[in-house]
């Protein structure tokens, strides 16, 4: 395979240096019960990721100057995750998105849809979905992209059986050129209700998009067939979570004292929050303007990757620096805001796993 090197995007601005001001109108609250996640770190390069079913084609890659590992989606193939517990009623997902389209031919980029799925039990009807699309609840966010500088268009699907529960007419998103960027997709499902964010706007707020009663079991990739080669086309996708959503942060504060947040994300190994962050900040924010009498301790927590000593003053930076926003951006006042970093002494899953750690990074705060 050749090496990737040009990683065009078309999308909204990806601000790689943005401020959480960027995204100020952001609203979407991760879920903090982590009942899937998937970075690939634990699969081969050059293999379809563990569990993961195809029909034709899917590879796990490192990509040059982006972190971590992430998994390529070919052409004219269909994907589906391993299975996992059934989602409840509210629930979340986000994903990272890389598209690359270097190709000058002149033929059509393929459509790309992130589906959630609802699949009967059994490798049977696994296998039935990606090679006939026969799922038994589907919900598609379809990506259709018109190349470097042009817009990319996007429309919401959902069936029953196969049969077409919501369809809307496609909505074109301003196009930008940002080498090395990404596309992050924020998701929330509250029963029937569906709302879609990319790079923290939001593009679709749909009351009943979802089919009644659906128990989503696994999610899912469909990308159409293409004339472009594999050194023109290039689709990736990467830090795949879905949760339970989240409890409503003023009970959880005033009434229970504590509230605990996987939803105020950092780089990796660096105290910089990252912008998706802003809708669980915002909110806090909101409960503290509130309630003025309220104090609040910040405490950061960490995975047991790396030194410990090293993840301890982590952690402390870390809150500190969720303080300083709460205080820059948000205009809460510093005193009534402590902090405090615990590194990796208090985990609260395993860290063995990559949800374990997932639910080990994170940010607590408790009522003074």
């Amino acid at each position: 395979m050749k090496k990737l090197i040009l990683l065009v995007l078309v999308g909204l601005p990806l601000m790689a240096c943005c401020q959480l001001g960027a995204y100020s109108r952001y609203d979407f609250i991760p879920g903090d019960n982590i009942l899937y996640l998937e970075d690939f770190a634990g699969d081969a390069v050059g293999e379809l990721p563990l569990k993961w079913v195809s029909n034709n084609r899917g590879e796990t890659v490192t990509v040059e100057r982006m972190p971590g590992k992430w998994f390529r989606l070919f052409p004219g193939s269909r994907f589906a995750s391993p299975a996992f517990k059934k989602l409840p009623a509210s629930f979340t997902m986000e994903a990272d998105l890389m598209l690359k389209f270097s190709g000058e031919g002149g033929y059509v980029y393929p459509e790309v849809e992130i589906k959630l799925l609802e699949l009967l039990a059994g490798d049977a009807n696994v296998n039935s979905y990606v090679v006939n699309q026969d799922a038994l609840n589907e919900v598609a966010l379809v990506l259709m992209p018109a190349g470097e500088g042009k817009p990319l268009s996007v429309s919401l699907k959902s069936y029953v059986k196969g049969s077409t529960h919501f369809s809307n007419a496609p909505k074109e998103i301003k196009a930008v050129t940002d080498n090395g960027g990404v596309l992050h997709l924020s998701v929330w499902v509250q029963q029937q209700r569906v709302r879609y964010w990319i790079n923290g706007e939001k593009i679709f707020d749909i009351p009943l998009g979802v089919p009644s009663k659906v128990g989503i079991n696994r999610t899912g990739f469909s990308v159409e067939s293409s004339l472009y080669t594999e050194d023109q086309l290039g689709i990736f996708v990467s830090n795949l979570k879905l949760a339970e959503g989240t409890p409503d942060m003023r009970s959880k504060l005033l009434t229970e004292g504590r509230l605990v947040t996987n939803g105020i994300l950092f780089d990796v190994d660096a105290d910089r929050i990252k912008p998706e962050s802003a809708g669980v900040l915002k909110e806090l924010a909101a409960v503290l303007k509130e309630n003025p009498t309220l104090k609040v301790k910040i405490i950061g927590h960490t995975d047991s990757d790396g030194d410990v000593q090293k993840n301890l003053d982590l952690s402390r930076r870390r809150s500190v620096a969720v303080q300083n926003s709460l205080v820059k951006d948000y205009g809460i006042e510093e005193g009534r805001l402590q902090t405090e970093g615990k590194g990796e002494s208090a985990p609260i899953a395993d860290n063995n796993t990559a949800a374990g750690k997932a639910k080990n990074r994170r940010v607590e705060f408790v009522r003074l």
